[in-house]
C-alpha cells in the first residue's frame, strides 16, 4: 500500500488500519501530544526543542526547526513523521522514502484537538485521545463562561528587541480572546507585527504579558514602567511553552491567562 493512501486511511479511519509503530516527532508540539496520549513508545525519534515531559530528552535528535538529517532519520526506520509543515528541508526527501507525512498546524484550540484525535488513530491510542480532548473541551468550557465577566485591554510582549506582539492573525490572539481578554494589536491582519513604544502607549493596555525567553521580567517591568507612568498596569510572566506551543499543555496557558486577566480587572 502507498505511502499516501495509508496517511488517509489513518486520518479518516476511527480505527487505523495499521497503527504507526515508529513515529518521528518533528515539532515540539507534536512530541508533547504523542506523550498525553500515551504514545510514547512508538516515538522513534525527535527534534530540538522536544524536551517536554522530562523523558523527551532523552530521545534520539534527528534535527531541528530549519531541517531534519534524512540520514539519521532512516536509520530509526520510521512509519510516520508529524511535521509542522512540508516546507521543512528533508521532510520531502522522507516522503520519497516511503515515510508518512502528517502535518500537524493547529491555529486554535478546535484545531489542536482535531489533531489530538488525529494522531490518537494514527498511533492505535484513539480512546486515550478522545478521553483527554473531553477533559480539554470540558476545562475550556469553563474559562469561557468565566471568559465573558472579563474586558481587560492586553499587550503581549512577544519579543522586545525588535518590539514584536501578536497580531490579529495569531495563535496567541486566539487564545488571549479565550481568556477574556482584548488583545490592543487584534486590529493589525497580521501574525506577529513589529509595533513601537508610542503604540503601545496609546493603547493603554491594563495588561503586559511578558514570555519569560531570554530576557528579564525585573528589567522589562522597569522598561515599561518608565514608558507608561502608571501604577495600574498589571505585569505577568508566563511559560512560553505552555501558550507557544499548540499542544495538550495549552489549557493550562489559557487558564493561566484567565487567573492574570481576572486579578487585573479586580483591581479596576
Amino acid at each position: 500500500m502507498r505511502a499516501w493512501l495509508l496517511g488517509i486511511l489513518m486520518l479518516t479511519s476511527t480505527t487505523p488500519v495499521q497503527a504507526a509503530d515508529r513515529i518521528l516527532a518533528l515539532s515540539p508540539h507534536a512530541c508533547e501530544m504523542l506523550y498525553a496520549i500515551g504514545a510514547a513508545a512508538q516515538i522513534a525519534g525527535a527534534v530540538s526543542y522536544c524536551d517536554y515531559p522530562a523523558a523527551a530528552k532523552q530521545l534520539p535528535r534527528i534535527g531541528s526547526y530549519q531541517g531534519v538529517n534524512v540520514e539519521a532519520a532512516l536509520r530509526l526506520q520510521p512509519d510516520a513523521a508529524v511535521v509542522l509543515n512540508r516546507h521543512v528541508k528533508g521532510v520531502e526527501q522522507l516522503s520519497n522514502m516511503g515515510v508518512t507525512i502528517i502535518v500537524s498546524d493547529p491555529h486554535n484550540m478546535e484545531e489542536v484537538f482535531r489533531d489530538i484525535d488525529r494522531l490518537g488513530r494514527l498511533t492505535g491510542h484513539a480512546k486515550q485521545a478522545q478521553q483527554l480532548v473531553a477533559a480539554q473541551r470540558k476545562r475550556l468550557q469553563q474559562v469561557r463562561r468565566q471568559a465573558a465577566k472579563q474586558h481587560v485591554r492586553v499587550f503581549y510582549e512577544l519579543w522586545p528587541d525588535p518590539l514584536l506582539t501578536a497580531g490579529g492573525l495569531s495563535f496567541i490572539n486566539a487564545l488571549i480572546t479565550e481568556a477574556g481578554g482584548n488583545n490592543v494589536f487584534a486590529a493589525i491582519p497580521m501574525d506577529t507585527p513589529h509595533v513601537n513604544v508610542e503604540s503601545v502607549i496609546r493603547a493603554k493596555p491594563q495588561v503586559i504579558i511578558i514570555p519569560l525567553e531570554k530576557r528579564k521580567m525585573v528589567e522589562r517591568r522597569r522598561f515599561w514602567r518608565r514608558w507608561l507612568h502608571k501604577d495600574s498596569v498589571t505585569f505577568a510572566a508566563i511559560n512560553p511553552d505552555i501558550l507557544h506551543r499548540p499542544g495538550p499543555r495549552l489549557i493550562d496557558g489559557v487558564e493561566q491567562l484567565q487567573r492574570i486577566f481576572t486579578a487585573a480587572a479586580d483591581r479596576k
